[in-house]
């Protein structure tokens, strides 16, 4: 009697093959749909958001954006680097598609917060350090004991090698200035000691070194004012080179003529020495509130 048969590697192999046609219809229908982006989809109308210092059609001349470019294979990375090169108020641009057929640039600007001389002509530089344009008129903050190098619009501060940690120390000072809010009551920085910084703000002198966290310098200088033990007024002077993590408060020198001269000389030493005269001052400022 003969015996039945089975057959079942022949439902594996069935299995097999099913699983495989699933596989390429779901690729079938991913490249349809890519294709279909890549011919239906075309820019049709640019609009520009976030521009004050630009008109929107400069900036999107400046993008290389035509109307008919596919959509869905522009690159932002390349479109925000065209921008920025040829715009200098131009920190970065955000790319938007909005299909079927328009893309929107979302633009954020610099602004300019300080002037500093360079190649025989004063420049525009913003909080970041970047620098913007030549100007006739000094804008911000004056930026005084360095100078720009080969200064060229758009590009970042350069300064001579041995100025190389004030022109990497001034843009993170002046964003920390930006973030407190206190930027726009500075009128200068004096780059012109070796290893510090002074920045005159409203009637006070604030000194700082050149690496350091300067947020928590500027909640401790926030602090030393609302203690309610700097005589409204009255001028002083904030050193947060002494002591790390603290400031040291003094009297203004009685020569103001001769403040940058005098301020190459200004050591811990002399400063430490003259305190006692202010001693609770310095212990106010040091320990202030979270």
């Amino acid at each position: 009697m003969a015996r039945e048969r089975k057959h079942p590697p022949r439902k594996r192999r069935r299995g097999r093959f099913r699983l495989f046609y699933q596989l390429l219809s779901l690729v079938a229908v991913a490249a349809a749909m890519v294709t279909a982006c890549v011919i239906f989809f075309r820019v049709n109308q640019v609009e520009v958001q976030g521009n004050s210092h630009y008109d929107a059609q400069t900036i999107i001349d400046a993008s290389g954006i035509q109307v008919g470019d596919n959509l869905v294979t522009m690159w932002e990375p390349d479109i925000n680097d065209r921008i920025c090169q040829k715009l200098p108020y131009v920190e970065r641009v955000v790319l938007h598609r909005v299909l079927p057929d328009r893309v929107n640039l979302l633009v954020v600007e610099r602004t300019a917060a300080a002037t500093v001389e360079g190649g025989g002509s004063q420049w525009l530089l913003s909080a970041d350090g970047y620098l913007l344009e030549t100007t006739q008129e000094p804008q911000g903050v004056q930026i005084t004991g360095i100078q720009a190098v080969n200064p060229q619009a758009g590009a970042p501060l350069e300064v001579e090698e041995n100025s190389q940690s004030k022109a990497q120390a001034i843009p993170k000072l002046m964003s920390a200035l930006e973030q407190a809010g206190k930027l726009s009551q500075c009128t200068q920085i004096d780059g012109s000691a070796a290893a510090s910084l002074k920045v005159s703000y409203d009637i006070h002198q604030l000194k700082f070194p050149l690496h350091g966290d300067y947020e928590r310098m500027l909640n401790l200088f926030q602090a030393a004012l609302d203690s309610g033990k700097i005589p409204e007024g009255e001028a002083k002077v904030f050193d947060f080179t002494v002591v790390d993590n603290e400031v040291y408060v003094q009297n203004p020198k009685a020569e103001p003529s001769a403040q940058p001269s005098a301020e190459p000389q200004a050591s811990a030493e002399p400063q430490t020495s003259a305190e006692p005269q202010t001693s609770a001052e310095p212990q106010a400022s040091a320990t202030p509130e979270p």
